[in-house]
């Protein structure tokens, strides 16, 4: 079976519209604050492993965050 959008819609309807990453402020969770937040000032960065991170300030406190796995 072809991997569609028309698929995707017919058995997940609630996953018709795929969701953007770029559109989305990437989150991350705040040590300082104990709580999760949108990082402020986000920069895209690839560890040595190759796996694709964020890395950014918590605009509450000012520490910095870092966020594994999305980019």
């Amino acid at each position: 079976m072809a991997s569609s959008p028309f698929y995707v819609s017919v058995l997940y309807p609630n996953r018709a519209q795929s969701r953007s990453v770029e559109n989305e402020m990437p989150t991350a969770y705040c040590v300082k604050c104990k709580t999760s937040i949108e990082i402020k000032d986000p920069q895209n960065v690839t560890l040595k492993n190759g796996k694709p991170a964020v890395k950014g300030v918590c605009p509450n406190c000012g520490t910095s965050v870092f966020r594994i796995g999305k980019a």
